[in-house]
């Protein structure tokens, strides 16, 4: 079940010079090209990291498990946590150094996204596509 377009969209946002938005984004666009490659497809939750570990890029998931997991958001109850990688859409609420000193800082989210680049290139190899 491909979702070009949806991917189209994200791989925009990818590719912003804004690094927060670069990372949503491209963990968006890693998500729906894993969705449509997996067997059975299209499995629920966002949960790159297990997913990742399926397609034997273990070593690739352990590490963007620990450099989303270093970066910290609220919660729902308005505390702070760390980043469950399994649950990345938690980075919308990001609680980046510009507005909570000493938290998450660019060069950690961008530590993710050279990661990111690292798996792209993994699961090209191995026919999940991704741009």
């Amino acid at each position: 079940m491909p979702h070009a377009y949806n991917k189209a969209a994200f791989i925009t946002g990818a590719n912003s010079n804004n690094c927060l938005l670069s990372l949503y984004c491209s963990l968006v666009t890693l998500e729906l090209a894993i969705k449509d490659h997996l067997d059975p497809p299209w499995q629920t939750g966002h949960k790159i990291i297990d997913w990742l570990g399926s397609l034997g890029e273990t070593s690739l998931a352990t590490q963007l498990d620990a450099q989303l997991s270093a970066l910290y958001c609220t919660h729902k109850d308005g505390t702070e946590v760390n980043v469950k990688a399994n649950q990345y859409p938690d980075l919308r609420y990001i609680r980046h150094e510009s507005d909570f000193p000493g938290k998450s800082t660019d060069n950690q989210i961008q530590a993710a996204l050279d990661i990111i680049r690292d798996i792209k290139i993994q699961l090209n190899a191995r026919g999940v596509l991704l741009q």
